[in-house]
């Protein structure tokens, strides 16, 4: 008797279309990698990649959702795992924002905090881990690979040939406090109640005080910490994630208004920003927002 697949969700994230399915034995999350960008010509090479970065991760203790199976389907990369339960941005967003959560996700990255050397990177962005069903946090968002493979460090898809946005992305994927830095903002951009003395808290029982401490001063750095006039006259694009650590103090309270909000700021930010607009415009755009306009 052949066994009946239901969708159970679909979404389309920024590196793949992604597929919830009930196949009759389990639910597992389905990923065509990039279907606009990926091809027969590149297909293998983006799920070697793939392998290559969950190996370098699984060597340094992060939680993965496993089995992972790689296949090449019609020119297609898929990549399959078992649906290990709601992302960190939904179980903020539903209440569920605690400081054990907090606690499990910096214990599954902190093997990637303490590398000696900058070869594996992570995007710790709520919405790239899950909170399993026993209570670990897992890192389940692995497209791009970021990740030093055959000398070259991967930091995006398509990777960039620029040196200096290669090393703007090493400092925020790849560095220890680059990474804090955008998970900080991750979680205060939800507007959840986790502040960052909280954050900081989490760091310091995981990590030990001698980390906090110095994570602590440079979160006291950033640009929301800043006096307003001179957080704003520093503004550039140069440093994304200034541009929306400096959103915090504008965006709108919990909603579709904050949601909108940060996906436009993000936007406009990203050394990889999708819209089709000189940087003039992309600056302009963002003080507007920030003055409400």
């Amino acid at each position: 008797m052949k066994t009946l697949k239901t969708v159970v969700w679909q979404v389309k994230s920024r590196y793949a279309l992604v597929t919830c399915i009930n196949n009759g034995r389990g639910v597992v999350v389905e990923k065509e990698i990039c279907p606009e960008s990926v091809n027969s010509r590149n297909a293998h090479w983006v799920n070697q990649t793939s392998i290559y970065f969950r190996e370098k991760l699984r060597a340094l203790g992060v939680l993965l959702a496993e089995p992972y199976t790689f296949v090449e389907r019609e020119g297609k990369a898929i990549q399959c795992s078992p649906y290990v339960g709601l992302d960190l941005d939904e179980v903020f967003h539903e209440g569920g924002a605690t400081p054990a959560v907090l606690r499990e996700l910096l214990s599954t990255i902190s093997g990637v905090l303490t590398q000696k050397e900058r070869e594996v990177g992570i995007d710790a962005r709520l919405s790239n881990f899950c909170l399993g069903p026993d209570g670990s946090v897992y890192y389940v968002d692995t497209f791009p690979p970021l990740v030093k493979y055959e000398g070259r460090f991967l930091v995006h898809f398509p990777n960039p040939e620029d040196p200096e946005i290669v090393e703007q992305e090493l400092k925020r994927k790849f560095d220890p406090l680059g990474i804090l830095r955008r998970l900080r903002f991750s979680v205060l951009a939800q507007d959840t109640g986790i502040r960052e003395a909280n954050i900081l808290a989490a760091i310091g029982n995981v990590m030990g005080e001698a980390f906090s401490g110095e994570v602590r001063n440079f979160f006291q750095a950033l640009p929301d910490n800043k006096e307003l006039s001179v957080a704003l006259a520093e503004l550039t694009l140069d440093d994304p994630d200034a541009i929306r650590e400096l959103a915090l103090r504008f965006m709108p309270l919990r909603g579709e208004a904050r949601t909108k909000f940060f996906h436009q700021v993000f936007d406009l930010s990203s050394n990889f920003c999708p819209l089709k607009i000189t940087a003039e415009e992309r600056m302009s755009r963002i003080h507007d927002l920030f003055a409400g306009r």
